[in-house]
């Protein structure tokens, strides 16, 4: 077995551009490569024509440069050369123009990389693409130059692009080739991968014989789209910058890389000692933790939340973010598509398809609660107040609404079922709901489902996006969709090789409380959530406040009215740029003092008509596109502002990002390969802050990866190689084992020990903060709970009843909004706060002070060792050991506050998945179920009874202890499981060294022995080699 040689990437230092011009456009240049001469920064003059006032023109060696590549499902293998892109901050195009008063730009070049020069995101950088002279401008239209039209400048890099290149869609024909390309898109060779053809981005590597000539059959469009068999070259991800974190700079994924060669340099070291041979036990352990780091990939993750109402175009949103067009099904297929979670993921070595598909089945007691909360939705309908003309109208729209999304979905899940049918479910005689239940959950556990249904999940793979579609629609349709708990779809997309995982959550429509309840679970244990939004409902600010009040305040009421959402990390979404009015966006946003200037654009109709009078119909169609996107960009300057402004107080940092974008744009434009026009569609910038909110998590587990997982395998392996070395005489060896095993089993019970006395240390504390305060506290809850629910019997009984079947959350123009849960509980939350907040700064005080008493542990075990003459190796390893705890630990303390911060919300918020709802509401439903003479007595009875019977807080508390005390298990054992893996490999390490065979100074060796000693003589050598270069890269890394 072989493995590659470790080598540099081709990474170059910071300052200069990613790619160099190649050798053929160095040719046209004067200056030396990478010189300031190759390419012009912003800081270079423009020239300008004097006979045109609105123009400027690229110097004559300058060259223009765009992303290329395939807009491309998750089965086409794709291997091309590529120029790095130009950069932008933002989806708008910047316009130069020697016009006073015009929107010129002005930004400093920045130190960027491409994704396609990064480790983590794809296997190797590419070789130095070749890049085409540009054509001269002869072929322009009539009267038309270069220099005769306005260029676009990029943000963040000076390469000026004139505007015909930009807006055409003109395809030119290249000198010397027979093929066309579109303008301002640079010819590019392909090479030939050794990856098999299922894979997005396989690793890029020349053929024998050279590089061949690009062919359009090499990046089909899934689509089948007409519009991309002209031989364009399309657009590709993998050219895009990445954001300016550190775990993506060139100095640390240089490191990285090395840090996989050093790797890769162990298992062939390893290699060379085992031969033919089979290797023993340490060794072959240590040679598969050497292959096994050889192929680092960080793995940790952050799921970014997608929420929106359907039509807001989300599912178009997270096909651009993929870049595979129809993984997310468009369109109107039914209210059930918006009923489950889908994930998207990045698909890991053991997903050998192109796409691999998991679906998770609800559990039977799940089951069980949505036809309960089906049936009610059904059924309100036909309670007698709701009949009756008292009920408002459009609480009556409402009902009659929940009313039949909830026949939908029962209907699709049993309407294969001779005795289903209406009259089933809408009996409302005595029995009748209990008859109707049983029957169902009876029809739901003989439900056949695909495979082995006992599991509760089901997987397959796709070869397509359609195929995956395919597959998965029996779980969004029919008789599945109701039942189906998530859906997870693994393929290789850019986006998701950094950890992200898109979140794809039901709408806003879906009125079953079971599926509202898991939707803000899973909600509430994100880690970003993109709000997404047609940019029309965000022009005026009430606008603005109905589409995230109308998500956040169902979520997360009380926090929002009264902080806003400083817990979760929000964004919003802007879709559907490109719909515009370009007469109202005129008047609105060009004019003086305003975001576009009057001479731009009376210029631009100038130019206009002038083409239409020439019947330059080209040229007019690229002029009317800039004045389109003009206007797009005011648009979505003014929206991005108004957002920030009216919302700055209820975000996290006090900023809240926000994105306008174009779904259409970027797909038509990336099929085309029209890198500008993709650009401004906002997706690419949009893609890049996805990529920001792992950096942090990638930049940790990468560290760790070389700093301690590394450093420990260099050790270990320094160690075995050293372990036939000449031992310290001692009388008795068996006595000497023993001592030191007894001492291990020491220490290990010692830290099992510290473990469980921390775990009921922590338990102490949440006791005397908490648990105990609640039962303290109770009866005083119900007394003020009591006082609110005596104010609500006084109201007129049609008030009343609508409360109540409205889950005591309503609105009335009479009353006002008001939600009765958050009554009940205010002085219970008021006098919490305090509590939860001790209980927080616990926290990081239990991991610390058991992570101190673990370190000194493993300090004893080192110095002990050190003292019994052990190898400096195994001595000087147990540090890399204990870094591996830290980390550990750091995860695993981060989940538990998350955690318990969830738990919190639970207690403290009224929404639909707290326990105060889930208390309440079989009381509200009873209530509301009354009719006849003395209904509003009765309801008043049923409520009030359920607030003051001396259960309800009990029971909160309950909830509370519980979960947390379930926590605290979970988190103690993980704790646990973590350090005993950890000391599993010092035992191992130990046993090695004490399991060699001790070779005297003057012993006879003979040659089989010497040829074993020889090669661990040769992987010794090698390892030390490797630790000076692993020194050296831990140094180059240390300001990081």
């Amino acid at each position: 077995m072989s493995s590659p040689p470790f080598s540099l990437p081709n990474i170059p230092p910071q300052g200069r551009k990613i790619a160099p011009l190649p050798l053929r456009a160095r040719s046209r240049s004067s200056g030396t490569p990478g010189s300031s001469q190759d390419i012009p920064t912003t800081h270079e003059a423009p020239s300008h024509d004097s006979s045109s006032g609105t123009s400027q023109s690229l110097s004559a060696g300058s060259t223009i440069s765009q992303y290329q590549g395939s807009y491309q499902s998750p089965d086409t293998a794709l291997s091309t050369h590529h120029l790095p892109p130009p950069a932008r901050d933002g989806p708008g195009i910047a316009f130069q123009s020697s016009q006073p008063g015009s929107n010129s730009l002005s930004i400093e070049p920045q130190k960027t990389s491409t994704f396609r020069l990064l480790h983590n995101i794809t296997p190797r950088p590419s070789s130095e693409p070749e890049q085409i002279p540009r054509p001269s401008s002869q072929g322009s239209p009539a009267g038309l130059t270069v220099s005769s039209l306005p260029t676009i400048a990029t943000p963040d890099h000076g390469i000026s692009q004139p505007l015909h290149t930009l807006y055409s869609d003109e395809k030119i024909a290249i000198p010397g080739t027979s093929e066309t390309v579109e303008r301002g898109i640079s010819t590019r060779d392909e090479v030939h991968s050794d990856t098999t053809p299922q894979l997005a981005y396989p690793m890029l590597r020349p053929p024998p014989g050279g590089l061949r000539q690009r062919s359009v059959s090499d990046a089909s469009d899934v689509s089948g789209n007409d519009e991309n068999n002209g031989n364009t070259i399309p657009y590709d991800v993998r050219d895009e910058e990445a954001p300016q974190e550190p775990f993506f700079t060139s100095a640390f994924q240089t490191a990285l890389q090395n840090g996989l060669g050093i790797a890769n340099k162990v298992v062939t070291a390893i290699e060379k000692v085992i031969g033919s041979s089979e290797p023993s036990s340490d060794l072959g352990r240590l040679f598969k933790d050497a292959r096994r780091l050889g192929t680092f990939r960080s793995s940790d993750t952050r799921t970014i939340a997608v929420l929106g109402d359907s039509g807001e175009g989300k599912s178009s949103l997270i096909n651009a973010l993929l870049h595979v067009p129809e993984i997310a099904k468009t369109g109107d297929i039914g209210a059930a598509c918006t009923s489950v979670v889908t994930e998207y993921r990045q698909k890991t070595r053991d997903h050998t398809a192109p796409i691999t598909i998991e679906v998770e089945y609800l559990s039977k007691s799940e089951i069980e609660d949505l036809i309960k909360e089906l049936l009610w939705n059904y059924r309100q309908i036909f309670l007698p107040e709701v009949e009756e003309d008292t009920v408002d109208p459009k609480d009556y729209a409402r009902y009659q609404r929940e009313s039949e999304q909830a026949w939908s979905a029962l209907e699709a899940g049993f309407k294969h079922q001779r005795g289903f049918n209406k009259q089933l479910l809408s009996d409302m005689a005595e029995g009748g709901l209990a008859k109707a239940t049983s029957k169902l959950i009876q029809w739901a556990h003989e439900l056949q489902w695909p495979g082995d249904g006992s599991s509760g999940t089901w997987k397959a793979t796709a070869d397509t996006a359609e195929e995956c579609c395919e597959k998965t629609s029996i779980f969004m349709q029919d008789r599945f969709w109701p039942f189906t708990k998530i859906i997870r779809v693994y393929l290789s997309a850019q986006v998701l090789k950094t950890g992200v995982v898109l979140a794809d959550l039901p709408g806003l429509q879906d009125t079953n409380l079971a599926r509202v309840r898991a939707t803000q679970t899973y909600l509430m244990k994100c880690d970003n959530v993109f709000i997404v939004a047609k940019i029309s409902r965000a022009i005026t600010d009430q606008s603005l406040k109905s589409s995230l009040y109308s998500i956040l305040a169902r979520h997360a009421p009380v926090e929002w009215e009264e902080s806003g959402v400083k817990s979760l990390n929000l964004a919003i979404v802007c879709t559907k740029s490109e719909d515009i009015n370009q007469k109202t966006a005129r008047r609105e946003f060009c004019g003086p003092d305003k975001k576009i200037s009057p001479s731009m654009m009376e210029q631009l109709d100038k130019e206009i008509e002038d083409a239409r009078r020439n019947n330059d119909k080209s040229l007019k169609k690229q002029l009317k596109r800039k004045q389109e996107f003009l206007l797009i960009d005011a648009r979505s300057s003014h929206v991005k502002e108004g957002l920030q402004n009216a919302y700055a107080s209820k975000i996290p940092g006090g900023r809240l990002e926000v994105f306008c974008v174009s779904n259409t744009t970027y797909e038509k434009f990336s099929r085309k390969g029209n890198a500008e026009m993709v650009r401004a569609s906002g997706i690419p910038e949009l893609r890049r802050f996805c990529h920001t909110i792992t950096a942090g998590a990638q930049l940790l587990e990468a560290k760790h990866f070389l700093q301690s997982t590394l450093s420990s395998l260099l050790s270990s392996v320094e160690l075995w190689a050293s372990s036939s070395q000449p031992h310290p005489q001692v009388e008795n060896r068996g006595q000497y084992d023993e001592s030191i095993h007894t001492f291990l089993q020491e220490i290990t019970a010692e830290i099992s020990n510290k473990i469980n006395q921390s775990k009921a240390e922590f338990q102490n504390s949440f006791r005397e903060v908490l648990s105990d305060y609640l039962e303290q506290r109770n009866h005083f809850w119900e007394d003020a709970a009591e006082t609110k629910g005596r104010e609500w019997t006084f109201w007129h009984w049609t008030q009343y009843n609508a409360w109540c079947l409205n889950r005591g959350d309503h609105e009335t123009a009479k009353r006002g909004h008001l939600n009765w849960n958050s009554e009940l509980i205010w002085k219970m939350r008021i006098e919490l706060a305090y509590q939860w907040g001790l209980l927080e700064d616990e926290i990081p005080t239990v991991f610390e002070t058991l992570l101190q008493s673990i370190r000194t542990s493993f300090l004893n075990l080192q110095s002990h060792l050190r003292v019994h003459g052990f190898a400096s190796a195994l001595v000087q390893g147990i540090d890399f050991r204990i870094q591996d705890i830290e980390y550990k630990f750091s995860l695993l303390r981060q989940d538990f506050a998350r955690e318990v911060k969830l738990i919190q919300r639970y207690a403290s918020e009224p929404n639909d998945s707290s326990y105060i709802v889930s208390e309440m509401v079989p009381a509200y439903r009873a209530a509301a179920g009354e009719s006849g003479t003395g209904k509003a007595a009765r309801q008043r009875s049923i409520v009030q009874g359920r607030i003051t019977n001396g259960t309800l807080f009990p029971h909160i508390s309950t909830k509370i202890q519980a979960n947390i005390d379930r926590l605290v298990q979970e988190t103690f054992r993980d704790l646990y499981d973590a350090v005993n893996i950890v000391l599993g490999l010092i035992v191992s390490d130990v046993e090695m060294v004490l399991a060699s065979k001790p070779q005297r100074v003057d012993d006879t060796r003979n040659q089989e022995n010497l040829e074993e000693e020889r090669r661990k003589e040769e992987l010794k050598a090698e390892t030390r080699v490797l630790n000076e270069k692993h020194e050296e890269l831990l140094a180059s890394i240390s300001h990081i």
